[in-house]
């Protein structure tokens, strides 16, 4: 199926340096968003060697004879087993690094990505980064967040409008770097795609200054001509709207 893509990151209006990463490689249909955990030294270390890791392991898998560090899941497609063991491969290094330098031992990083496997995407997602799937005029959240306010919700707690404004919203219960990533919470399925589908990966810089509403509206009149101008006005209007964090939007459109 064929798509065309934008991506784009922003430091936003009140932190200092940008501590998301992100990745567009069309070629390898790789798609990654990293948001390096705040207030933790070496934020923009781990999602930076998240995303490159990630990228190197996916390409290289393809290309020569590589071996895996986690056994092969009979239940998963061949993408989302390659996906799983690179988010392994980028935990066991970025670990190795932090537990060389007491300066950034706690370093980590969300992460969501996609590959594109024929009419379905391979999705991970660890911690609270997001993808949403626009279809027919409506914005649909496929990735769950790994927080104490996300759980919350799952468990039926928590109504989603009262997960969004729960001060425990950002207590990440899963991230890349914090652990093995046999005892990280670790989702990886398939989405179906369907022609005119757009997908939103994004950091929490940007969900948490647009509600879905507002993210919608944005994108409601979306053109393949016109991704660029989408993200652009996303990145804008979360600035707008405080622009507390930083902003990292990547969007995906279906032919």
């Amino acid at each position: 199926m064929q798509f065309t893509y934008y991506g784009i990151s922003d430091r936003g209006l009140f932190r200092t340096k940008n501590e998301d990463c992100y990745l567009c490689n069309p070629e390898q249909k790789l798609f990654l968003v990293a948001d390096g955990i705040g207030g933790h030294p070496g934020g923009e270390i781990a999602s930076k060697m998240a995303i490159s890791n990630i990228e190197e392991f996916v390409t290289r898998s393809r290309s020569e004879d590589l071996t895996w560090p986690i056994p092969y899941r009979k239940e998963l497609s061949l993408e989302q087993n390659r996906l799983l063991a690179a988010a392994n491969s980028a935990n066991q290094k970025i670990r190795g690094l932090a537990s060389q330098n007491r300066s950034i031992e706690d370093m980590g990083t969300t992460l969501v990505g996609i590959i594109i496997e024929g009419n379905l995407l391979a999705v991970i997602n660890i911690g609270d980064s997001r993808l949403y799937r626009i279809r027919d005029n409506h914005i649909e959240q496929i990735t769950k967040d790994h927080t104490v306010a996300g759980a919350m919700e799952s468990m039926g707690l928590l109504t989603k409008e009262e997960a969004s404004s729960n001060p425990q919203k950002h207590i990440l219960t899963s991230a890349i770097g914090i652990g093995h990533l046999a005892n990280i919470k670790v989702d990886i399925f398939p989405v179906e795609i369907r022609a005119k589908d757009l997908f939103l990966l994004c950091s929490d810089g940007l969900y948490d200054m647009l509600d879905d509403a507002e993210i919608l509206e944005a994108l409601r009149s979306i053109r393949a001509e016109s991704l660029e101008k989408a993200g652009i006005s996303l990145i804008e209007k979360a600035k707008l709207a405080g622009g507390k964090d930083n902003i990292t939007v990547i969007l995906l459109l279906f032919k």
